[in-house]
Order: C-alpha cells, then sequence, then structure tokens
C-alpha cells in the first residue's frame, strides 16, 4: 500500500511516500512542492500541475493529511486552504486527516528531515489505522 502523507506549512507543502506491506513500512520518497504566490493564476496552475505530477508519479493507495484548525487561534492561512484544496480535488483515492494528536503518538522517521516529521508520521498514522 503506497501512503502518501502530506502536511501544509506556509506557502510548502511537504511529503512524504510511505509504502507498507504488512508490519514493515519504507520511506519510498520525501519532497516539498511550494506555492510561489497566493493570489496569481500561473503560480495556483503551476502548483496544481506539480500536484498531478506527484499523484501520477507516487501512485497512492490512501493520502493522509495533518489536519490544520480552519478557525481557533491555530487556523490554517490562505495559502494553506488553497493547497489543500488543489490537493483534494486532484485525489484518486481516499483522503484521511490525521489529528495532531494521533501524529505526536508517532516516532519520528529516521533519516528524515525535520519538516518532514509531520508528513511521514501522518503516513505512518494512517497505515497504523488501516493495519488494525
Amino acid at each position: 500500500m503506497n501512503i502518501l502523507g502530506v502536511e501544509f506549512e506556509a506557502k510548502t507543502l511537504n511529503y512524504v511516500l510511505l509504502v507498507c506491506e504488512e508490519k514493515k513500512n519504507e520511506v519510498k520518497e520525501a519532497n516539498r512542492l511550494k506555492l510561489t504566490d497566493t493570489r496569481s493564476k500561473d503560480s495556483l496552475r503551476a502548483f496544481q500541475s506539480a500536484v498531478t505530477t506527484l499523484i501520477t508519479g507516487t501512485k497512492p493507495d490512501l493520502i493522509a493529511i495533518k489536519d490544520k484548525p480552519e478557525s481557533g487561534q491555530m487556523r490554517a492561512g490562505a495559502a494553506a486552504l488553497k493547497m489543500e484544496g488543489i490537493l483534494l480535488a486532484a485525489a484518486p483515492c481516499e483522503v484521511e486527516f490525521i489529528s495532531g494528536r494521533r501524529i505526536n503518538a508517532c516516532e519520528d522517521g529516521a533519516g528524515l528531515r525535520a519538516y518532514h516529521q509531520p508528513a511521514f508520521k501522518a503516513a505512518l498514522a494512517a497505515f497504523g489505522k488501516q493495519a488494525t
């Protein structure tokens, strides 16, 4: 099973592709996509094209997104909401939002940069739910 873990941070989509078999998992890819300008049609289309390329290349069976509140003190910004909308519209599979509590319960991924950890943990938490 290919699980694409995603976290939105400012104008960046951080992702980790986790390939899972039975109780084993392996990171196959980790990278980031940037949205350069949230009010530019060309930037949004370029980001949309990058997301389509990502999904085509990784062929996820499930997309696990670190949940961001839409209101309150720690609400997601405009860029995160736009990136999330583009990803949801392009998703060819089920999408699951993973709470911060579930992400915090996961261990860090070895060899991954700090900014990839939340995406890795989102994928890992989704895999844990699928395995049970």
